[in-house]
């Protein structure tokens, strides 16, 4: 398997973005952030965000105890 492969399986779709997000893709791109050209840096910011939604919060907060008045 050629080095920086993805060993997981993933399936292609096509979508439509704004000029402005797909200057965006290739800014990053050209840093080599997130991958090295707009396809790979676009999947996986979908990747990252899609997994960001399905999992549960890893922050709780406690509920505030009432102080009771002598």
């Amino acid at each position: 398997m050629p080095k920086g492969e993805n060993i997981t399986e993933s399936e292609t779709i096509r979508v439509t973005l704004s000029s402005q997000s797909v200057a965006l893709l290739d800014e990053l791109a050209k840093k080599g952030i997130y991958g090295r050209n707009r396809a790979d840096v676009a999947g996986r910011f979908v990747d990252e965000a899609l997994q960001k939604f399905v999992e549960a919060p890893l922050l709780k907060i406690k509920e505030r105890q009432r102080i009771k008045k002598g």
